[in-house]
Protein backbone atom coordinates (compact mmCIF):
# COMPACT_ATOMS: atom_id res chain seq x y z
CA UNK A 1 0.00 0.00 0.00
CA UNK A 2 2.76 2.42 0.96
CA UNK A 3 4.60 1.56 -2.25
CA UNK A 4 1.49 2.38 -4.31
CA UNK A 5 1.17 5.71 -2.54
CA UNK A 6 4.83 6.45 -3.21
CA UNK A 7 4.33 5.74 -6.90
CA UNK A 8 1.31 8.05 -6.99
CA UNK A 9 3.25 10.83 -5.30
CA UNK A 10 6.20 10.34 -7.69
CA UNK A 11 3.85 10.35 -10.69
CA UNK A 12 2.26 13.57 -9.43
CA UNK A 13 5.61 15.33 -9.00
CA UNK A 14 7.18 13.91 -12.17
CA UNK A 15 4.35 13.31 -14.64
CA UNK A 16 5.24 11.10 -17.57
CA UNK A 17 4.68 13.67 -20.25
CA UNK A 18 7.38 13.63 -22.88
CA UNK A 19 8.35 16.80 -24.70
CA UNK A 20 8.24 16.71 -28.46
CA UNK A 21 11.38 17.29 -30.50
CA UNK A 22 10.65 20.96 -31.14
CA UNK A 23 10.24 21.75 -27.45
CA UNK A 24 13.40 19.83 -26.60
CA UNK A 25 15.38 21.86 -29.14
CA UNK A 26 13.92 25.16 -27.94
CA UNK A 27 14.67 24.30 -24.31
CA UNK A 28 18.19 23.22 -25.21
CA UNK A 29 19.17 26.34 -27.15
CA UNK A 30 17.52 28.81 -24.79
CA UNK A 31 18.95 27.03 -21.74
CA UNK A 32 22.40 27.54 -23.21
CA UNK A 33 21.59 31.23 -23.72
CA UNK A 34 20.29 31.53 -20.16
CA UNK A 35 23.45 29.82 -18.94
CA UNK A 36 25.89 32.15 -20.70
CA UNK A 37 23.92 35.22 -19.60
CA UNK A 38 23.92 33.88 -16.06
CA UNK A 39 27.72 33.74 -16.11
CA UNK A 40 27.74 37.53 -16.12
CA UNK A 41 24.45 39.06 -14.96
CA UNK A 42 24.97 38.65 -11.17
CA UNK A 43 28.32 40.46 -11.46
CA UNK A 44 27.17 43.29 -13.72
CA UNK A 45 27.54 46.03 -11.09
CA UNK A 46 31.14 45.01 -10.40
CA UNK A 47 31.87 45.17 -14.13
CA UNK A 48 30.39 48.68 -14.39
CA UNK A 49 32.56 49.84 -11.49
CA UNK A 50 35.65 48.52 -13.28
CA UNK A 51 34.98 50.78 -16.29
CA UNK A 52 34.44 53.85 -14.12
CA UNK A 53 30.76 53.73 -13.24
CA UNK A 54 29.13 53.75 -9.82
CA UNK A 55 26.65 51.30 -8.32
CA UNK A 56 23.90 53.85 -8.98
CA UNK A 57 24.96 54.09 -12.61
CA UNK A 58 24.93 50.30 -12.88
CA UNK A 59 21.29 50.43 -11.82
CA UNK A 60 20.56 53.18 -14.35
CA UNK A 61 22.22 51.36 -17.24
CA UNK A 62 20.40 48.11 -16.41
CA UNK A 63 17.15 50.08 -16.23
CA UNK A 64 17.85 51.47 -19.71
CA UNK A 65 18.27 47.94 -21.08
CA UNK A 66 15.10 46.68 -19.40
CA UNK A 67 12.92 49.65 -20.34
CA UNK A 68 14.14 49.67 -23.94
CA UNK A 69 13.40 45.96 -24.30
CA UNK A 70 9.95 46.37 -22.73
CA UNK A 71 8.94 49.34 -24.88
CA UNK A 72 10.22 47.70 -28.06
CA UNK A 73 8.41 44.45 -27.27
CA UNK A 74 5.18 46.47 -27.26
CA UNK A 75 6.12 48.20 -30.52
CA UNK A 76 7.46 45.11 -32.31
CA UNK A 77 4.71 42.69 -31.32
CA UNK A 78 2.20 43.58 -34.03
CA UNK A 79 4.91 43.51 -36.68
CA UNK A 80 6.27 40.18 -35.43
CA UNK A 81 2.84 38.58 -35.80
CA UNK A 82 3.17 39.13 -39.55
CA UNK A 83 6.56 37.42 -39.78
CA UNK A 84 6.08 34.03 -41.44
CA UNK A 85 9.17 32.46 -39.89
CA UNK A 86 9.51 33.68 -36.27
CA UNK A 87 12.29 31.11 -35.82
CA UNK A 88 14.52 33.50 -37.75
CA UNK A 89 13.77 36.22 -35.19
CA UNK A 90 14.96 33.85 -32.46
CA UNK A 91 18.17 33.28 -34.41
CA UNK A 92 18.60 37.02 -35.00
CA UNK A 93 18.11 37.69 -31.29
CA UNK A 94 20.92 35.24 -30.46
CA UNK A 95 23.26 36.79 -33.04
CA UNK A 96 22.58 40.33 -31.81
CA UNK A 97 23.28 39.23 -28.26
CA UNK A 98 26.62 37.92 -29.52
CA UNK A 99 27.38 41.44 -30.77
CA UNK A 100 26.44 42.78 -27.32
CA UNK A 101 28.84 40.37 -25.61
CA UNK A 102 31.65 41.35 -28.00
CA UNK A 103 31.01 44.99 -27.11
CA UNK A 104 31.25 44.10 -23.42
CA UNK A 105 34.55 42.32 -24.05
CA UNK A 106 36.04 45.50 -25.50
CA UNK A 107 34.21 47.97 -23.28
CA UNK A 108 36.25 51.10 -22.61
CA UNK A 109 33.86 53.85 -21.56
CA UNK A 110 30.42 54.72 -20.21
CA UNK A 111 28.87 55.98 -23.50
CA UNK A 112 29.74 52.64 -25.12
CA UNK A 113 27.99 50.88 -22.25
CA UNK A 114 24.81 52.89 -22.76
CA UNK A 115 24.74 52.14 -26.49
CA UNK A 116 25.38 48.46 -25.75
CA UNK A 117 22.51 48.34 -23.26
CA UNK A 118 20.16 49.84 -25.84
CA UNK A 119 21.35 47.34 -28.43
CA UNK A 120 20.79 44.51 -25.96
CA UNK A 121 17.26 45.75 -25.41
CA UNK A 122 16.66 45.56 -29.17
CA UNK A 123 18.01 41.98 -29.26
CA UNK A 124 15.67 40.90 -26.47
CA UNK A 125 12.68 42.62 -28.07
CA UNK A 126 13.30 40.75 -31.31
CA UNK A 127 14.02 37.32 -29.87
CA UNK A 128 12.00 36.82 -26.69
CA UNK A 129 8.41 37.18 -27.98
CA UNK A 130 9.33 35.02 -30.98
CA UNK A 131 10.67 32.31 -28.69
CA UNK A 132 7.52 32.38 -26.55
CA UNK A 133 5.33 32.21 -29.66
CA UNK A 134 7.20 29.30 -31.24
CA UNK A 135 7.33 27.45 -27.93
CA UNK A 136 3.58 27.94 -27.42
CA UNK A 137 2.88 26.61 -30.90
CA UNK A 138 4.40 23.27 -29.92
CA UNK A 139 2.63 22.89 -26.58
CA UNK A 140 -0.68 21.10 -26.16
CA UNK A 141 -3.71 22.36 -24.29
CA UNK A 142 -3.79 19.30 -22.05
CA UNK A 143 -0.11 19.41 -21.07
CA UNK A 144 0.77 23.10 -21.42
CA UNK A 145 1.36 23.65 -17.70
CA UNK A 146 3.86 20.79 -17.55
CA UNK A 147 5.48 21.77 -20.86
CA UNK A 148 5.94 25.39 -19.74
CA UNK A 149 6.88 24.23 -16.26
CA UNK A 150 9.70 22.12 -17.64
CA UNK A 151 11.14 25.18 -19.37
CA UNK A 152 10.75 27.50 -16.39
CA UNK A 153 12.21 24.95 -13.99
CA UNK A 154 15.20 24.21 -16.18
CA UNK A 155 15.80 27.94 -16.75
CA UNK A 156 15.83 28.61 -13.00
CA UNK A 157 18.25 25.76 -12.29
CA UNK A 158 20.54 26.76 -15.17
CA UNK A 159 20.57 30.37 -13.92
CA UNK A 160 21.68 29.24 -10.48
CA UNK A 161 24.41 26.95 -11.80
CA UNK A 162 25.64 29.69 -14.16
CA UNK A 163 25.91 32.24 -11.35
CA UNK A 164 28.10 29.87 -9.35
CA UNK A 165 30.33 28.99 -12.31
CA UNK A 166 30.41 32.58 -13.58
CA UNK A 167 31.87 33.85 -10.34
CA UNK A 168 34.70 31.32 -10.54
CA UNK A 169 35.34 31.97 -14.26
CA UNK A 170 35.38 35.75 -13.94
CA UNK A 171 37.68 35.62 -10.92
CA UNK A 172 40.01 33.18 -12.70
CA UNK A 173 40.02 34.42 -16.30
CA UNK A 174 38.59 37.95 -16.15
CA UNK A 175 35.54 39.51 -17.74
CA UNK A 176 36.99 39.82 -21.24
CA UNK A 177 37.59 36.08 -21.67
CA UNK A 178 34.13 35.23 -20.36
CA UNK A 179 32.50 37.75 -22.71
CA UNK A 180 34.31 36.35 -25.74
CA UNK A 181 33.18 32.84 -24.82
CA UNK A 182 29.62 34.13 -24.38
CA UNK A 183 29.74 35.82 -27.78
CA UNK A 184 31.04 32.74 -29.60
CA UNK A 185 28.34 30.54 -28.05
CA UNK A 186 25.62 33.09 -28.81
CA UNK A 187 26.67 33.35 -32.46
CA UNK A 188 26.74 29.56 -32.62
CA UNK A 189 23.20 29.32 -31.27
CA UNK A 190 21.97 31.85 -33.82
CA UNK A 191 23.55 29.99 -36.71
CA UNK A 192 22.20 26.66 -35.43
CA UNK A 193 18.61 27.90 -35.21
CA UNK A 194 18.93 29.73 -38.55
CA UNK A 195 20.04 26.55 -40.32
CA UNK A 196 17.44 24.26 -38.74
CA UNK A 197 14.84 22.97 -41.22
CA UNK A 198 11.76 25.16 -40.80
CA UNK A 199 9.52 22.16 -40.16
CA UNK A 200 11.52 21.36 -37.00
CA UNK A 201 10.38 24.55 -35.29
Amino acid sequence: MEQDNSKKIYAFIFPKIGLNRSLRILIMVNSILIFIMGLFAPFYAVFVQQIGGSIAFAGLSWAIFSIVSGVLIFLFSNWQMKVKEPELLIALGYILRGVVFISYAFMTNIPQLIVTQIFWGIAVALGTPAFDSVYSNHTTKENSIVEWGRWEGIAAIVTGVAAFIGGIFIQTFGYETVFVIMAVISFGLGIYVWKLPREVL
